[in-house]
Formats: structure tokens, sequence, C-alpha cells
């Protein structure tokens, strides 16, 4: 298994090199797959192929967009989607329609028991599919603002982001790198978790990042962390 996943935790994991996805299938509580890829995986060929592949709502969603990055995020999020499925299914990953709800959150229009999600940050794509509800979560790692941590984080969560109980000075400055790296790892629990029950972000403190009332895989490298959420 590639380094980019954490073997005790992934035991359902995907790497992908180029255009084509490699699994590593394996049962835990439930299926769960994923695959991560950057848009320059994806060939000119590849992104006409998830283009033509999509409904017209999906088709005018995507025209209207008018970064090059965000276009070819959305195309390759829905191909990796279609890919693994195609897999999963033994079927042509092209013949999978993919609609969104009221509320934007894309699902299957086939009566398939199959549910997944995209995530993506700054080039990198991440998508999980499983046969629980199922939510992701990548973001780079970067500078951030200490006090974003105070709208995000429980006190214990806090505690851990911090390596200890912080006093108001510690809220001024930025995050250091390590404190940014433990803020992400809590910030896409908290983001998946929204995601799998597809109400969008709603209160970051109803969601202790460290429950084991959900199931939880973490996947990381030096640029990105990532978590998917299934219930």
């Amino acid at each position: 298994m590639s380094d980019y996943a954490d073997e005790k935790k992934c035991v359902a994991g995907v790497f992908s090199k180029g255009d084509a996805v490699h699994m590593y299938l394996e049962k835990i509580d439930c299926n769960i797959y994923y695959a991560v890829k950057n848009i320059s995986d994806f060939s000119d060929e590849t992104y006409k192929k998830s283009f033509f592949a999509m409904c017209d709502e999906r088709k005018a969603r995507v025209k209207r967009f008018r970064g090059e990055v965000q276009k070819k995020c959305t195309l390759a999020g829905e191909w990796m989607v279609r890919e693994l499925l195609g897999k999963l299914t033994s079927s042509d990953p092209e013949k999978f329609t993919i609609v969104a709800d009221e509320k934007g959150k894309l699902h299957l229009s086939q009566n398939l028991h199959w549910f997944f999600n995209i995530s993506h940050s700054a080039d990198t794509v991440a998508v999980a599919v499983s046969d629980k509800r199922v939510g992701i979560d990548i973001e780079k790692i970067r500078s951030f603002p200490s006090n974003l941590a105070k709208r995000v984080c429980l006190p214990k969560e806090m505690e851990y982001v911090f390596g200890k109980k912080p006093f108001e000075k510690d809220f001024s400055l930025d995050l250091s790198c390590d404190e940014a790296r433990r803020f992400v790892e809590i910030w896409t629990v908290k983001e998946a978790y929204f995601k799998c029950i597809g109400t969008g972000i709603t209160d970051f403190f109803a969601v202790d990042a460290f429950s084991e009332e959900f199931e939880k895989i973490k996947c990381e490298t030096e640029e990105f962390i990532m978590h998917v959420v299934s219930l």
C-alpha cells in the first residue's frame, strides 16, 4: 500500500497513479473504498469522457465555473467515482448518472445501494464510495489564524491542537506547523461527518472528532490530511 495510507486505519484503501485507479479492497465494518489523485494525473481525453458522461445539470454547472482548476477538480472527482463504481459493480463507468439533491449533495440517480462523496483541496481530489453513508474531506496543511480554533474545536480538541490548555495569548498568532497539522486533523473529521449526513456544516461543536460512534479513516502526507467518515 502507498505510504499515503495509515495501514492500521486504512484497511480498505485506494491509491492511484495515472488514469488508472489501483484499489486495495478489504472489508471493515462496512466496505469503504477511496481514491486520491492530482488533477494533473488525468488526460484531456479522460476529462472529455467525464464531461460527456454528466447529466445536463452537471454539465451546465461545470460550464459556469470560471477557474480551470475548479472545473478539472469537478470532472476528475466524478470520473474517479465512476471508475470506482465501475470496478465494484463490473460496469461501464459511463453508465452511472450522478445528480445533486436539493441541498447539493451528489448521489446516483439509479437505485443502487452505493453512496459516495467527493472532496478537493488545491489541485488534489479525493473520493470515497461505500455501501453506507459516507463523507470525505481532504485539506492542504497551511497557515491558519489561531482564533479559528475557537470556532471549530471543543475544549479537549483545543488542547490536542495546542498540546496544552491554551491561554488567550495563544490565539493572537497563526498556528505553528505542528498545531496547523493537528487542527486540520480535527477539521477534516468534522467536515467529513457533515458531508456524510448531508446537511453541510451546521455546528462544529456538535461533532466530537474523537468520538467512536462513527467510523473514521485517516490518511496523511506532508502536504495533506484526509478523513473518511461512515455511518
